[in-house]
């Protein structure tokens, strides 16, 4: 497994910053994610971070395409002064296969789990007995951990996918109100997997959740205060800029945050346009997606780019049924843009809320925004 800088794999040594002889502490990084470009508040000593599929710094062979740079840069991963990364040659390969073999979201949900649980069985069979530290994300922790705990290690678990458990019941809530949207029955993680993420809770010493419900579901749970962390990094910015209330009387934007799914709250900011002439609704359809719900006359289909930027939207809509962390929260946060959202997908943003599918209170937040 090659550093990808392009060094030989390091003999353990001595940190100024970790306990003993050849310590060392260690990051699990089966696949990207956000949580990455944070190791420095998640893991704030050196250590090595094991990602298959992380390239080295692109290297200077002059003009290439853009979309060829995009990618590879994406692959790069900037760590902090003291880290080193560790790619696996080939594993793109791997990926392509997955790609192949995954013919839908619920099967490339399903190979995703797979690759994550792989991972963490061949880090255990190969974990250092001078191991400190152990951190690793949901799904990729149980068998290294076992083995981390073992040794007097410390384990650190990155929460950066939904309670399974609850999922399913929020699923099944959502299907009990729509049962006209089979896609809502589409996929269940199986039961292997949903005991396998409790059991890495147990197992962990430090966890870092995505939102306040996620907290208060591990507080009920009965995982102690202390060892509960919040996986929120804001920007940079001390405070965000005055709320940027829709002008006039209309048209005004609406953009549902994510693909557009009865999950994510589809059915309910379409029942909106309904009751509020004035409102027209942007979406971004993704498999699943009903056609019929995208011939409404006020509903436009858009791209991830414009959910990226939330170019002439005028409120950001977030009525999801299952927990759901996504980017235009963040986005709407830095702008000014308001937000409206369920419990599932607020995260620890600051937002306008509303109870689950409650059509009613939707309307009265989306009135309230242009009330003078």
């Amino acid at each position: 497994m090659p550093d990808v800088r392009g060094d030989r794999m390091p003999r353990p040594r001595r940190s100024p910053t970790v306990g003993g002889p050849g310590a060392m502490n260690l990051v699990l990084a089966p696949e990207p994610a956000p949580w990455l470009s944070h190791l420095a508040s998640l893991l704030t000593r050196e250590a090595e971070v094991l990602a298959p599929w992380a390239l080295p710094r692109l290297p200077d062979w002059g003009p290439l395409p853009t979309r060829l740079r995009q990618a590879w840069t994406r692959r790069t991963l900037p760590v902090p002064e003291g880290f080193r990364v560790w790619g696996l040659p080939g594993w793109g390969a791997v990926e392509a296969g997955m790609r192949v073999a995954a013919r839908s979201t619920a099967a490339t949900l399903q190979a995703r789990f797979t690759l994550r649980k792989r991972w963490a069985q061949a880090a255990s069979a190969l974990l250092p007995a001078s191991v400190e530290t152990v951190l690793a994300p949901a799904l990729g922790a149980r068998e290294v951990f076992a083995m981390a705990r073992r040794r007097g290690a410390r384990c650190v678990l990155v929460e950066d996918l939904p309670s399974l458990r609850a999922l399913h019941a929020d699923l099944d809530a959502a299907a009990a109100r729509h049962p006209e949207e089979a896609f809502l029955r589409n996929h269940r993680a199986s039961a292997e997997d949903v005991a396998r993420q409790d059991a890495e809770r147990v197992l962990a010493d430090e966890i870092w959740v995505r939102g306040e419900l996620a907290l208060e579901r591990l507080r009920l749970a009965g995982h102690a205060p202390e060892k509960l962390r919040r996986l929120h990094f804001p920007s940079d910015r001390e405070s965000p800029p005055a709320p940027r209330l829709p002008q006039g009387h209309g048209p005004h934007v609406a953009l549902l945050a994510g693909p557009a799914l009865a999950r994510g709250g589809l059915r309910e900011a379409l029942a909106v346009l309904d009751e509020r002439p004035q409102w027209n609704l942007w979406v971004r359809p993704a498999e699943g997606t009903d056609p019929r719900h995208l011939n409404h006359p006020r509903v436009r289909r858009v791209t991830a780019q414009v959910q990226r930027t939330l170019q002439q939207v005028d409120v950001v809509l977030a009525p999801a049924w299952c927990e759901s962390h996504l980017g235009e929260l963040a986005q709407a946060r830095e702008q000014g843009i308001p937000i409206i959202a369920t419990d599932r997908a607020a995260g620890f943003w600051p937002c306008r809320a509303i109870p689950r599918g409650d059509v009613p209170a939707l309307i009265a937040e989306l009135d309230a925004l242009t009330a003078r």
